[in-house]
């Protein structure tokens, strides 16, 4: 690469607007019909509320799981996550040259000790002598998270507070200044409503039935006035055959309430997930009016803009930006239809595409907390084999992201446990094997041509070796060199043995791996291919072979799609193939659009009939039709590959773009970095504009 003679320039506001005026046709949150109905929180205060970290995932994983249970047919979950904690204890150190007041507020019950004597306390206050003094505060709370915050005597920042569960292990506290509301705690509901509308009313007599079509595909309460006398039987979906069928047992949610109508009433239906309604006047005759969907929505300030010729490729784009924000609640969610629930690949990879998105730092840590293992961990707690190495992935990205080590130090004895773990289950080759009667690996839903969940799967040992050497980074960054050794010398005996175990050189690939009585799986996945690719274990001298020869001839690529894609499309943007992801991109999220969809689902079979289409673990409507992970691959198709976006962790500050139009005519847009923000404009002739923040080094090159 070369440095590209550019001008970098301030872009005009309204190019940076207007890459925003399509979001109007996927999220009801930025369309003008649509009222947002904000929450009034109370007075703020300097500091925000601590607790310990990973506490506040565990709490509302439970209260996701309580909720999925409420409403969801099918729940279940494979693996040990991380335990909720009913108390925890604060420390922090003070040195006042004057006595002062410390004022707090909590989630439950509150002791505090002055250099370990316990104090008298009123009225959530305490005078704190001048001189230097151990302070600690210890909060129970039985039915949510135990959680502090606290004004005074300079000890709202953060960074002064250490926390613990068991008073003998001590972290950084982890916060949020979203939660710096006194009277608005943590693990409380976060979300807003969003008025979606349905215009005109609705007649209706004995036997009629009416389909409505809401547009936006969201998780809330549809509400109505109703004037007559009938009963009216309800049902819901994704598309209009799941909201039209009658057989109770084919349903992913549990079936509505037939309710009886008598002169006029407001009704309120329970919590589902839809973008469909049918409403069928089992008896009777009534009117329907002032009909809508106040859809629970996570409040969000969107960081990323990009618009093109290509007005295919523009929806693509919105669209996975609004099935990412569909799926934030609490975490980036695996979808809200079928499950509500936090899944550790599915949540490190959306929060991949949703840091430049969205950048909502706590969902990001939320879902790195529940992709590690939990505390004091065993082998037994590895439920999906490769789930818990993407939460590494996740803490490099939000390094990069954020900038600070804040996050991995709040993790750190966890990551370091987890390490340990996979350790102790290495072969002498430095593999991991799936050994059956548990999940085994799963790298997507795309199996057909494998690998196989049990055995030793190429692509996991891949995955690894990135673990080992993204801890090896942070060990360094830690001040904790030996580790890092460690770790670095685990990570080269892998790249070895996958080189010499897995690389097929006549074919020039990697296969899948070995299947569990010992044997080659020499068939060949798009798996182990792109994660070698984003590894730099596949030569790039054989790229032009394996994305214009191998891609193309892999069985069951184009047919069975499932939400690997955000980390391929990074791949395909290393390797300098965006003209061919972009076209991926258009037979797959292109054409599901075109059949009018507005959220892209969990699987995409893009061969099979419309009704096979829907179906999943054998249940007609089993398929997710918005799965945050699958929002993820246009996002990065932009951010890695039109506009050539690069950062490392040896250089956190220092960025380089490659901005290229493919087959495009002109593009513009804008994303996050810790920074600030960085604007690209692409003219026809070629013409690249960059607007970077001063306070970090962005430099421009031609590939």
């Amino acid at each position: 690469m070369k440095q590209k003679n550019i001008a970098i320039s301030c872009m005009l506001a309204a190019c940076l607007l207007s890459c925003q005026k399509t979001d109007n046709t996927f999220d009801p949150m930025f369309d003008n019909r649509c009222h947002v109905q904000q929450k009034d929180r109370g007075d703020e205060w300097p500091g925000a509320y601590m607790w310990h970290p990973g506490q506040l995932a565990a709490w509302l994983q439970a209260d996701n799981l309580a909720r999925s249970k409420g409403r969801c047919v099918y729940v279940g979950y494979p693996d040990s996550y991380y335990k909720r904690s009913e108390s925890t204890l604060f420390r922090a150190d003070t040195d006042l040259d004057n006595a002062g007041m410390l004022e707090w507020r909590s989630t439950g019950e509150v002791q505090l000790t002055l250099d370990g004597e316990v104090q008298a306390c009123n009225r959530n206050q305490f005078e704190i002598p001048a001189g230097k003094h151990i302070l600690q505060i210890l909060v129970t709370a039985q039915s949510r998270i135990p959680a502090l915050i606290v004004t005074g005597v300079g000890l709202e920042d953060e960074n002064c507070w250490t926390a613990s569960t068991d008073g003998e292990n001590w972290s950084p506290v982890e916060s949020d200044s979203r939660y710096c509301c006194p009277e608005s705690f943590p693990d409380e509901a976060q979300e807003v409503l969003v008025t979606i509308p349905y215009e005109g009313k609705i007649k209706l007599k004995d036997g009629e039935q009416r389909l409505i079509d809401f547009k936006y595909l969201e998780l809330g309460y549809v509400r109505m006035h109703v004037k007559g006398n009938a009963r009216l039987a309800f049902s819901v979906g994704e598309t209009p055959e799941e909201a039209r069928n009658t057989v109770i047992s084919d349903f992913e949610q549990y079936a509505l309430d037939t309710l009886s109508i008598e002169g006029e009433q407001d009704i309120s239906l329970e919590e589902r997930a839809l973008r469909y309604l049918n409403i069928t006047a089992v008896e009777g005759e009534c009117t329907v009016s002032n009909l809508h969907f106040d859809a629970e929505m996570w409040p969000v300030n969107p960081e990323m803009g990009f618009e093109c010729d290509d007005e295919d490729l523009n929806d693509i784009f919105n669209a996975a930006k609004a099935t990412l924000h569909t799926c934030m609640h609490n975490f980036y969610l695996d979808g809200v239809k079928r499950d509500f629930l936090p899944w550790g690949l599915d949540a490190i990879l959306s929060s991949i595409g949703a840091d430049f998105a969205f950048g909502d730092r706590q969902l990001s840590r939320n879902g790195i907390s529940i992709a590690l293992l939990p505390d004091h961990p065993k082998k037994e707690d590895i439920g999906v084999y490769d789930y818990p190495l993407h939460a590494l992935i996740g803490l490099q990205q939000e390094y990069l992201r954020y900038g600070d080590l804040k996050t991995s130090l709040m993790f750190q004895k966890r990551i370091i446990d987890q390490m340990s773990v996979y350790m102790s289950i290495q072969d002498e080759n430095g593999f991991i094997t799936s050994s059956g009667g548990s999940w085994g690996f799963i790298p997507g839903w795309n199996l057909q041509n494998g690998p196989e969940r049990s055995g030793t799967a190429a692509y996991a040992q891949m995955l690894l070796m990135e673990n080992f050497r993204i801890a090896a980074r942070f060990a360094r960054l830690w001040g904790m060199p030996e580790l890092a050794e460690i770790y670095t010398s685990r990570a080269d005996l892998l790249e070895k043995s996958i080189k010499d175990c897995f690389w097929d050189a006549e074919r020039r690939v990697f296969i899948n791996g070995l299947r569990l009585d010992g044997s080659r799986d020499e068939r060949i996945s798009h798996h182990s291919q792109y994660w070698a690719v984003l590894t730099g274990l596949y030569p790039e001298t054989e790229y032009r072979h394996l994305f214009e020869e191998v891609y193309p001839s892999i069985p069951d690529y184009f047919g069975d799609v499932s939400f690997e894609k955000g980390y391929e499309a990074i791949a395909f943007a290393k390797a300098g193939y965006m003209s061919e992801f972009m076209d991926i991109m258009k037979k797959i999220f292109g054409v599901w659009l075109e059949k009018g969809h507005t959220r892209f689902p969990e699987n995409f079979m893009v061969n099979e009939s419309e009704a096979k289409q829907l179906e999943f673990y054998d249940r007609p409507f089993g398929l997710s039709l918005c799965h945050g992970a699958n929002g993820v691959a246009p996002v990065c198709a932009v951010v890695y590959g039109l506009f050539g976006f690069r950062q490392d962790m040896d250089h956190p500050g220092e960025y380089t773009v490659s901005p290229r139009l493919f087959n495009l005519k002109y593009m513009k847009g804008y994303f996050p970095v810790k920074e600030g923000r960085i604007s690209i404009q692409v003219t026809e002739e070629g013409e690249v504009q960059v607007d970077a923040p001063d306070n970090c080094t962005v430099r421009v090159l031609d590939q």
